[in-house]
């Protein structure tokens, strides 16, 4: 055979086979574009390209493009190096000169993977290489650059750069700069910025809006949020309003009004029916609710999730249980949190701990107490609970006085360093022990403190102590006003030996008297708190030792909080000229203008002492003095007068204080101006009296007919 002939058919063989397998890299590479697959499509693209003779274009700019579109979005330095190749195969193989879309590209992924400063040395290259000029494009791209990488001074930069070239900012730039600023929380800047886009006469699209918006939501600014509101609800079609959008309308309105964002709510499918809420709107809905004390309307928003088909996401149970936690709820919020857990929606720290806190609610039943550290054991592991929870937990367990448990708590979680014990964890792990009636190991506990506390104090210890913890007077006057409740072992009567005193009462005393030694100040508080301690326990010889050191106090100010206390308890010491006493001190005071003057309070209080010991005289000139100073007698004046008026001998002073309800008092439903109005219990104590005084059946029946008449408007109220 002729050799040229041979040569010839080789050649038309080999261009038919390569032919055949660059359309099959092709078809490769088109599948791999369509499915987004980037791997596969650089494999397909190098393949075309390890073969490609000069001159030879197997792939055209229009493919090229879908590529490096797809190229852009890859996360991992090979896709950079990709685009690189892509662009110099162009020029070298493809013989096709690159535009500034590839450039672009290539920004667009260097600024993907946080290197911005790369993205903008492209503008150097492309006009080095290939005499392309940067245009708005290219700038948008470099500002989308840094604002991946939230730097604010190299976006200004470029904005600068940009007026420079003369290349005019357009929506895109704007909306750009001011989503940076947003994300940086430069809300003022955000403010500035889009009166420089005003001034620059650029228009706002709907990205601009919401953006705004949402600044004026974090930065609480209601007066430029309006402004913006307006033009929302002026300009915009509402068919261009998307859902981004109108989460941000129903958060602004949120936060001024409930109730308009109720009525934004409602008004969706009228004014913007292609909108459908999502879980973002139903969260936002019910955190708005519950922050306006409306839980029902909440679980009302709740059923409409539920109802839409929208399942409840970590977000939603969040947000109910942060609600009920803020409520005292703990059994709701345990219900919760099992629901969540239930329908495998993973809770976090955050509404762990929320759930935690509830425990130190007053409201908290034993039995949920039990089910929420059942909970806390389960996941103990798995959630991390910080100090201010679990010292939630100790709270909840000394309420119960469930000193075994707290003291279980104790060990596990802060003396092995689970947690960092701080002077709230000690107090209530004192309480827990006095609440149980172990006053000895809540001491014991609290010498142990005490002495640490020194220790801390001092020059030459206090570097070696791993855990600083210094009492203050918050501690000391919760562990007194606890002191203060019922002993239960000791049987109450009113006594001034101080060997008869309470254990309790005797340990509130010398804990008080450790204050000022340690340089902690009583404040008005403590002494409130002692002074209650002694009334509860009637203790006549304590008391005047509290007595005499607020005599003494230099630091102390006695206000009529004080004075009330002091009142209190020597009344219930039976001390009814002590009480007189102090009474006699601030009514002078008050005659003078003096700062400290009685309130209702005192008054209820000595009126109260003067019935129980028998002083109605001196009641009666007291209440002349009310009378002619014109104080401002409440309904509890009212009854403690009247009370103390009953307890006199025969019926004088009965008939009298049935006159004084008569004359002085308006009644329920008919209130008079300068007339308290009667309650049941200042008809209760006239009836409770006429029947102590023997007052016959006739007149009791009358007194029954008068009590109905008087309370009837109550009754219908």
């Amino acid at each position: 055979m002729n050799p040229r002939h041979l040569l010839a058919t080789f050649c038309v063989n080999y261009a038919t086979t390569s032919n055949a397998a660059q359309s099959k890299d092709l078809s490769r590479l088109q599948q791999a574009i369509v499915q987004g697959n980037i791997q596969q499509a650089s494999l397909a693209y190098k393949s075309m390209m390890t073969n490609i003779k000069v001159g030879e274009k197997p792939i055209n700019r229009e493919v090229i493009r879908k590529l490096l579109m797809l190229a852009r979005h890859g996360k991992r330095r090979e896709d950079i190096d990709f685009i690189n190749r892509v662009i110099l195969d162009m020029k070298q193989k493809l013989r096709l000169t690159p535009t500034p879309f590839e450039y672009h590209a290539l920004m667009y992924a260097y600024g993907l993977q946080q290197f911005p400063e790369k993205a903008y040395a492209l503008l150097q290259r492309m006009k080095r290489d290939d005499n392309i000029k940067p245009t708005l494009h290219s700038y948008n791209t470099l500002l989308g650059c840094y604002k991946r990488v939230n730097n604010v001074e190299r976006a200004e930069e470029m904005l600068a750069e940009m007026k420079q070239h003369h290349i005019k900012p357009d929506t895109v730039t704007y909306n750009t700069m001011l989503h940076l600023l947003l994300r940086t929380n430069q809300f003022d800047r955000v403010f500035d910025m889009y009166s420089t886009m005003k001034a620059d006469k650029v228009s706002s699209d709907i990205y601009t809006y919401s953006t705004l918006l949402d600044a004026a939501v974090k930065s609480k600014n209601q007066h430029f949020g309006r402004e913006i509101y307006s033009q929302i609800t002026q300009k915009c079609k509402p068919k261009d309003v998307d859902l981004n959008m109108i989460n941000n309308m129903i958060r602004f309105v949120a936060d001024s009004s409930l109730n308009e964002a109720l009525d934004l709510y409602y008004d969706l499918p009228d004014r913007y029916p292609h909108i459908r809420p999502d879980k973002v709107t139903f969260n936002i809905l019910l955190d708005v609710c519950f922050k306006n004390q409306n839980p029902a309307k909440a679980y009302q928003i709740f059923g409409d999730m539920t109802a839409a088909k929208l399942k409840p996401d970590v977000v939603t149970y969040g947000t109910l249980i942060d609600a009920e936690a803020k409520m005292g709820h703990l059994k709701e919020s345990i219900q919760l949190f099992q629901s969540m857990c239930h329908v495998s929606i993973e809770p976090n720290d955050r509404i762990f701990n929320s759930l935690a806190n509830i425990a130190s609610s007053k409201s908290a039943r034993p039995s949920d107490l039990n089910e929420l550290l059942d909970l806390v054991e389960k996941y103990q592991y798995k959630f991390k609970l910080d100090t201010k929870a679990y010292n939630a937990l100790m709270y909840g367990l000394a309420q119960n006085g469930r000193s075994s448990q707290a003291q279980h708590l104790y060990d596990t979680v802060f003396r092995h360093a689970t947690c960092k014990p701080d002077i709230a964890t000690f107090t209530h792990l004192i309480l827990a022990y006095i609440n149980d009636n172990q006053l000895d190991d809540a001491l014991e506990i609290y010498y142990s403190l005490r002495e640490h506390h020194k220790k801390c104090k001092q020059d030459a210890t206090k570097h070696k102590v791993k855990i600083p913890i210094q009492l203050d007077t918050t501690f000391y006057s919760t562990i007194i006003a606890a002191l203060s409740k019922d002993d239960l072992n000791h049987t109450i009567s009113v006594s001034d030996d101080p060997d008869e005193s309470s254990p309790r009462l005797v340990a509130a005393m010398s804990i008080f008297n450790d204050m000022r030694p340690l340089q902690i100040q009583p404040t008005m508080h403590t002494y409130t708190a002692i002074l209650h301690a002694c009334g509860q326990y009637r203790d006549q010889y304590v008391l005047d030792q509290v007595h005499k050191l607020i005599k003494v106090d230099l630091y102390l100010d006695p206000d009529i909080a004080i004075y009330n206390a002091m009142m209190d308890a020597y009344n219930r010491t039976g001390n009814g000229e002590k009480v007189l006493d102090i009474w006699q001190t601030l009514s002078m005071a008050a005659s003078e203008y003096a700062q400290v003057t009685p309130d209702q309070t005192t008054v209820s209080i000595v009126f109260d002492s003067c019935g129980h010991n028998g002083y109605i005289q001196q009641a009666q000139s007291i209440w002349s003095f009310l009378k002619r100073t014109q104080f401002n007698l409440n309904t509890n004046n009212y009854n403690s007068y009247i009370e103390c008026l009953c307890r006199s001998r025969g019926r004088q002073g009965w008939d009298a204080a049935k006159a004084i309800v008569e004359q002085d008092m308006s009644i329920p439903g008919k209130p008079q101006y300068g007339k308290p109005v009667l309650d049941e219990k200042t008809v209760n104590t006239l009836m409770s009296f006429a029947r102590k005084k023997g007052f016959d059946d006739s007149e009791m029946d009358r007194l029954n007919q008068w009590r109905a008449g008087m309370l009837t408007d109550e009754a219908k109220l």
